[in-house]
């Protein structure tokens, strides 16, 4: 008798995962990586949502409305934290669940504002696209920063390219 595994209950045991290697050393990741965390703890606290309300003149509304967004924003930083915990991150692997995809692109993005809003705030959008140009006398806050942002960069746009 033949079993057709992918219908039924079996079928929800089942998950796709988008996998990965990134073209980063190894070392370099695993020195990022405590980095990331400090900085993804960081942008929770510099969420600010005030931007996003249209001109509203009822305050409950734009209350509610921001809330709406701050709920929205929990499973995308939930994805970001499951591949910042990821025991294979730290070799240069990447691995996804699919459902996880689109939170985890706009988290991403969202650690890629706060990195640009904290350790780059000084460096122009065409300095960190064509690479600092005295990256050896930046500070290591800047450098830090910059690898940091880049890592995510390179782990988005493979993502990116990945479900394309």
């Amino acid at each position: 008798m033949l079993t057709n595994y992918s219908v039924g209950n079996y079928k929800l045991f089942l998950k796709k995962m988008i996998e990965f290697s990134l073209q980063v050393e190894p070392r370099i990741i695993s020195s990022i990586i405590p980095e990331l965390e400090k900085i993804f703890a960081k942008s929770h606290e510099i969420e600010d949502f005030s931007s996003t309300v249209l001109n509203l003149d009822d305050s409950e509304l734009e209350e509610t409305w921001i809330d709406g967004l701050k709920e929205d924003v929990k499973s995308d930083r939930i994805a970001l934290a499951k591949l910042l915990k990821s025991a294979r991150l730290p070799y240069g692997r990447v691995e996804v669940e699919d459902s996880d995809v689109d939170d985890l692109l706009r988290g991403l993005t969202e650690i890629r504002f706060t990195i640009r809003k904290t350790s780059l705030k000084m460096i122009t959008d065409e300095e960190i696209e064509n690479g600092l140009p005295n990256l050896k006398s930046a500070n290591s806050k800047v450098k830090i920063g910059y690898f940091s942002y880049l890592l995510v960069a390179e782990i988005q746009e493979r993502l990116i390219q990945e479900i394309s």
